[in-house]
Order: C-alpha cells, then sequence, then structure tokens
C-alpha cells in the first residue's frame, strides 16, 4: 500500500510518540520502519487493492462518517496478524493505529495521504 517514502514519514512519526527504552533514536527508526513495512503488508493481505488507490486519488474516497469505525476495525484486523516481540501489547496496539489512522483519514473523500501525513506530525519545540 505504501512507498517506501511513506513507510519512513510513519516511522518517524511514530519515533517521535513511542519510546523503547534501552535503544538510541537511531535504532528505534530503524525499529519502526521494520514494524511500518510488517503493519504495510498486512495491509496489503487483508484490504482489496481498491483501498491503495484511495489514498493517491484525491476524486473518490470512503465515507467520512464510517472513516473512525473503519480505522479501527482494521487496526484490530492487523493485530491479529502482527507481533512485534520488541514492544509490549499496549506500545504495539498504539503503533498499529498510528500506522492506520493516517492512511485511513488519506481514504476519506477529497484527501491524499501526503496532505495527511503532516497533520500528524508533532510541532517543532
Amino acid at each position: 500500500m505504501l512507498i517506501v517514502e511513506e513507510q519512513k514519514k510513519i516511522a518517524t512519526l511514530i519515533n517521535s510518540i513511542i519510546d523503547i527504552p534501552l535503544v538510541s533514536e537511531e535504532m528505534e527508526q530503524t525499529i519502526f520502519e521494520h514494524a511500518v513495512a510488517i503493519i504495510d503488508a498486512a495491509l496489503d493481505d487483508i484490504l482489496p487493492e481498491v483501498f491503495a488507490g484511495l489514498l493517491r486519488d484525491n476524486a473518490k474516497g470512503i465515507d467520512k462518517d464510517h472513516a473512525r469505525a473503519f480505522s479501527q476495525r482494521l487496526a484490530e484486523a492487523v493485530n491479529k496478524r502482527v507481533n512485534l516481540p520488541y514492544l509490549n501489547e499496549e506500545q504495539e496496539g498504539r503503533l498499529i493505529q498510528t500506522v492506520i489512522d493516517p492512511i485511513v483519514k488519506a481514504m476519506i473523500d477529497g484527501r491524499k495521504l501526503e496532505e495527511v501525513l503532516p497533520l500528524y506530525a508533532s510541532p517543532a519545540s
């Protein structure tokens, strides 16, 4: 679903939110890039290809009123397929939801992933 550049942007977002004790920020980034790739592969298995097109086509999309429920169902389905042993269950669930939320938001009619991702970035200090 995602291209490598999008995976890296989402991993950077996650790195600013979730901390893995005892490893450096650089190692965390590598770990989160790996995790995002695993989640992306699960999304490819779960969703028909038509959903990938919705990420980049702002002329089509899913219904905004059902997006949140869809995001939660999708996160639950991905969580059943993905196991990230370097995170506890709470962190894993949070990571999966953090990956899926902007993806689903980008699937809403009139939006694209490249426009949605900056909305999730933490403000500069």
